[in-house]
């Protein structure tokens, strides 16, 4: 699984793939479960997004925090990751990209018992860009100017007096504290659980007039009537409120000349130098979100009970925006936005479990069905600051969506050594015409226990050995799974309009999984293979056939985990290796379909998120950037552009190890992605030497008549054929060290303890990369778009100290 901020932003969303790329969609997430029910499906978008140019980040288009934030990590018992065939194949056309399914905290029998579980620490930019100081930018502008043939813009005594000038940086990345803490309650008799939780998190943000706080509040409890008769209940209410500078600040900070200051004003009224932009120019979204939970399970006769369960979603997210004086306009609010989610799932199902003839035939079975309903809604008004709201334009929309399935699921194991398990899905969804609506999503797997057989002379503790194959599908992802075309809209400016994405996967895998040493070594290997037909949907026009549905995406691969539990005298440890290999491609219909982005191309037999530009072939007699010319004309044009490498990573590694002395622990993960290349769209104009912005140290080995060996053009050159070449791509190839953690019991009687703990997240990153972090995607969870840093936030190093206290 690779998880990818899409910044380093407080509360900034994450894309989360899971076994490579399967969709094309532009908002390829899992499915995300919450204690067995759909959530999270829905993606705030303001209306208008307007293509003007480059990729539109898509902090920008999706205006949600995290959802995840609205369940704090002390309130989750556990996380599964689901990701085989006959898995993924259960969630039939919700589960195309995998599944998160999350089970929070239920009560514990026993007296009550109170939990604190709190820290505090800091946050700083883990790396700042390598940039130019004020006599170094004014010796690169006067070198450009000579070799135009004009007079020097500074004097000898002015470059001899700037200095380092104005760190832009400096000015807008500073030290932030972040705090968080949780109080709960749980407890409980044999017939009555309980449990109450509340949490709160305050985080600044490392650019200046950044922030984010969220409060959370959690309640459960279980209640069994009877002998047959069990009823839960759960809900959750969170709110999110941020600050959130406007997305181009810090990146304007990078382009910023060293040689002006803050009190400078070389354009009055339109002019805003970074720091006031950061200051006047940002929005505060403030998100609620709200899930309830009712569960009723009825036990008719042995092994056979009747479940329903019930589920209500409602997200509210306003945000108001403001603006900095600009022109004849003041500063201040200039706009303001209200979207509403809800949706309604309810669940009922049959379900059977016996063993029969001295426990060798165990059967299972299920009947269920599920309703999803879901309603969003959207209302925006801008206005120039100062006049009254409305004045200048409002719009607003209203949708629904409905999601109905019936499935069938039946499992038999015959002598605890042989299993077979199956399921037959049948899926229908509202966006489609009746004709189209419903589609059939059948699963299966078989499983043999073979350290059950007799014929092991000295059989390992466990012996697994499985095939599976499903089928699963984007058609229930409403909310998510759609791809934007650009169309003309008002102003002959460019509208983003969503086009429909049900694509149909077909997933095979096997696997093996043994357990060695009594149990000391655990091995699992597994391999798969996964295809998905791309079919574009207009919501209102039925389903057709054409070259669209001849598109694929396969995706082929290998995993290996290994796990270790091991003890030296009073020193006890677990260690654990998962390493991944994937191999993504697109294979284009009978016409050759393509898909084509500002940086990348989606080609045929290439993996997708191809960078589609120019190889460099060093410098001219003069100092230029020479380009291969690929079609032999003599000249460099745009048929010269070809594949130079993908930004989805090809391989994943990831290392853990855990120690235990007496009361002392200490924790360590190390996780590395390998073999796919970033784009940085910052140091496209960075490491130009054209002295229009500040420009990056690189530009100091810039050709000259005496230095002519470098790969830097000389002085006023710039990157004329667009910005994908060599020159500009990098390898985000890297190893992080992603947390380590040391933690000392003080205090222990019975169940109860206090423990003090110091740790570190994104500590140290070994790699080449010169932007703020290799691993992030401006792009967002687009699998067509992976590997672009528009390098607007930075991923910060954070430093923490905490306690955990049950009383």
């Amino acid at each position: 699984m690779q998880v990818t901020p899409y910044s380093g932003a407080p509360g900034a969303q994450v894309a989360v793939r899971i076994r490579g790329a399967a969709s094309l969609s532009n908002n390829a997430q899992p499915l995300y479960v919450v204690d067995g029910m759909p959530v999270f499906q829905h993606t705030f978008r303001p209306n208008g997004v307007s293509l003007l140019g480059g990729v539109v980040p898509a902090e920008v288009q999706e205006l949600d925090s995290n959802p995840l934030l609205s369940i704090p990590n002390e309130d989750i018992e556990r996380v599964e990751i689901l990701k085989g065939a006959y898995e993924t194949a259960l969630y039939g056309s919700q589960g195309i990209n995998g599944v998160v399914r999350i089970t929070t905290r239920r009560g514990q029998t026993g007296k009550p018992r109170l939990s604190y579980a709190g820290y505090g620490g800091a946050q700083q930019a883990r790396y700042r860009y390598d940039l130019l100081d004020a006599q170094q930018y004014a010796a690169l502008r006067n070198e450009v100017t000579q070799r135009a043939g004009q007079p020097p813009q500074y004097s000898a005594a002015q470059l001899a007096a700037f200095g380092r000038g104005t760190d832009w940086q400096e000015k807008l990345l500073r030290t932030a504290a972040v705090q968080e803490h949780h109080l709960g309650l749980s407890g409980g008799t044999p017939t009555t659980r309980y449990y109450a939780a509340a949490d709160y998190l305050n985080q600044q943000g490392v650019v200046l007039n950044s922030r984010l706080r969220r409060y959370a509040a959690r309640a459960a409890i279980t209640q069994q009537l009877g002998q047959r008769l069990h009823v839960e209940a759960a809900g959750s209410l969170s709110q999110t409120e941020q600050r959130v500078p406007a997305y181009y600040t810090l990146r304007n900070a990078l382009f910023a000349l060293p040689t002006q200051s803050e009190t400078d004003n070389p354009n009055p009224g339109y002019y805003v130098n970074p720091v006031a932009q950061a200051r006047q120019s940002y929005q505060t979204p403030e998100q609620r979100r709200l899930l309830t939970q009712v569960g009723v399970r009825y036990e008719v006769a042995a092994g056979l009970a009747v479940e329903v369960r019930g589920n209500l979603e409602r997200a509210t997210l306003r945000s108001r925006s403001y603006q900095p004086a600009f022109s004849s306009l003041p500063a201040g609010e200039n706009g303001n936005l209200t979207f509403t989610y809800r949706q309604w799932v309810v669940n009922p199902a049959l379900r059977y479990a016996r063993s029969f003839g001295g426990e060798r035939h165990a059967v299972t079975a299920s009947l269920e069905t599920m309703r999803q309903d879901r309603q969003n809604t959207a209302k925006q008004i801008s206005y120039p600051p100062g006049s009254t709201p409305g004045s200048l334009a409002a719009s607003g929309s209203t949708a629904q969506a409905r999601l109905n399935f019936y499935q069938l699921t039946a499992g038999y194991t015959f002598d605890e050594r042989y299993q077979v398990r199956g399921t037959l899905r049948r899926d229908g969804s509202s966006t489609f015409a009746a004709h189209d609506r419903w589609s059939w999503l059948p699963g299966a797997q078989v499983l043999w226990h073979a350290a059950k057989e007799k014929f092991w002379a000295s059989a390992p503790s466990k012996l697994d050995v499985w095939v599976g194959w499903g089928r699963t599908s984007g058609g229930g992802n409403h909310g998510r799974n759609f791809f934007q075309i650009p169309v003309p809209g008002p102003g002959g400016q460019t509208q983003l309009l969503p086009v429909f994405l049900p694509e149909l996967t077909q997933q095979a895998d096997a696997g093996i999984e043994a357990s060695l040493l009594n149990g000391h070594l655990t091995v699992t290997a597994q391999a798969y293979a996964r295809r998905t037909t791309s079919t574009t949907y207009l919501p209102g026009f039925p389903l057709t056939p054409g070259a669209a549905e001849n598109d694929y995406v396969r995706n082929t691969g290998l995993e290996l985990t290994l796990h270790s539990t091991w003890r030296a005298g009073p020193l006890q440890g677990s260690s654990w290796l998962a390493a991944a290999a994937n191999r993504n491609r697109f294979e284009a219909g009978r016409t050759a379909s393509s898909y084509f982005f500002p940086y990348q191309r989606t080609l045929d037999e290439q993996p997708l998120g191809t960078f589609y530009g120019y190889r460099t072939q060093g410098l001219d007699a003069a100092g230029n950037l020479r380009y291969q010319d690929v079609n032999g004309n003599g000249y460099t044009d745009f048929q010269d552009r070809e594949p130079l490498g993908g930004g989805l990573p090809r391989q994943l590694l990831s290392l853990g190890q855990q120690l235990s002395y007496q009361r002392l622990s200490l924790q360590a993960q190390l996780d590395g992605m390998f073999g796919y290349q970033v784009n940085n769209t910052n140091l496209y104009d960075l490491d130009s030497p054209t002295s229009f912005t500040n420009a990056s140290t690189r530009v100091l080995s810039r050709w000259t008549p005496a230095s002519p060996n470098t790969e830097v053009p000389a002085a006023g050159s710039n990157l004329p054929l667009g910005p994908v070449s060599t020159y500009t791509l990098q390898s985000g190839s890297h190893v992080r060290l992603s947390a380590l953690t040391a933690s000392y019991k003080v205090w222990e009687h019975d169940l109860r303890a206090v423990t003090l703990w110091v740790g570190g997240q994104n500590l140290l990153v070994l790699s080449k990369y010169r932007g703020y972090d290799p691993n992030v995607s401006s792009a967002g969870s687009d699998n067509q778009q992976p590997g672009l840093d528009a390098g607007a936030y930075p991923v910060a190093r954070t430093i923490l100290l905490g306690v955990r206290a049950t009383l």
